[in-house]
């Protein structure tokens, strides 16, 4: 990507330069994933941004969906200031303040820091809950955490597509009740704007999706998808 400043992700909801790719162009990337995996359709989950572009996936290729489950997401077809009304801006703030250095022990504790700012309020994160995304990453020399310039473009990204009443597949809509950065008015606009949409919002969640949260994520994704449907 050209090598030029991108300044705050969240400035980027507000920049008018050319962007450096379309929202567009993330939804077509998963989708050639399928392709290599050589899957004609699929279960798609996204979690926050993930959320945001699973949505845009179900619009562009509905053809390759089976079923849809956004979690902890903004609304894909809400735009540049509008976005704004779904943060929570004392979280943001408080991601600004946030000084480690570019080390490895660095890396941890960044990641740990955005855990717990991410956490649900009175949850215990600790360096344990966050060392093996790290360490993942590292071993492909990337520290996505702390890639302003990764977050921006896609913050950025601009979606020309259709809007979320256009969705056909079945759909669940999950978010943390006690989600720090994005409040649950957005999930109920998610959940209001899709067709047949159920929503289902979780007591003590927030938006870090900690390991004592997955089983019952995983009872949520088995309950939408059916028992006999194929890959």
């Amino acid at each position: 990507m050209p090598d030029r400043r991108e300044g705050s992700p969240f400035a980027a909801l507000l920049r008018h330069a050319p962007p450096a790719y379309s929202a567009e162009d993330l939804t077509d990337d998963a989708v050639a994933v399928l392709d290599a995996l050589g899957w004609e359709r699929a279960h798609l989950f996204g979690h926050s941004m993930g959320g945001l572009v699973a949505q845009r996936i179900a619009i562009r290729h509905p053809q390759r969906v089976h079923t849809l489950t956004t979690s902890a997401a903004v609304p894909s077809d809400a735009k540049g200031l509008t976005v704004l009304r779904y943060l929570r801006l004392a979280s943001v703030a408080r991601f600004a303040r946030l000084r480690h250095p570019d080390t490895p022990q660095g890396n941890l504790a960044l990641a740990t820091a955005v855990a717990r700012i991410l956490a649900a309020p009175g949850q215990s994160i600790d360096e344990g809950d966050v060392r093996e995304f790290v360490d993942r990453e590292a071993a492909h020399q990337v520290a996505a955490f702390r890639d302003q310039k990764a977050q921006s473009r896609q913050i950025g990204a601009k979606w020309h597509g259709g809007p979320l009443a256009d969705i056909t597949a079945p759909t669940l809509v999950l978010h943390g009740q006690q989600d720090p950065l994005l409040r649950v008015s957005a999930a109920h606009a998610i959940a209001a704007a899709i067709p047949g949409a159920r929503l289902r919002t979780l007591p003590d969640v927030g938006h870090f999706l900690s390991q004592d949260t997955w089983p019952t994520y995983a009872d949520e994704l088995r309950a939408l998808v059916p028992s006999n449907s194929e890959r």
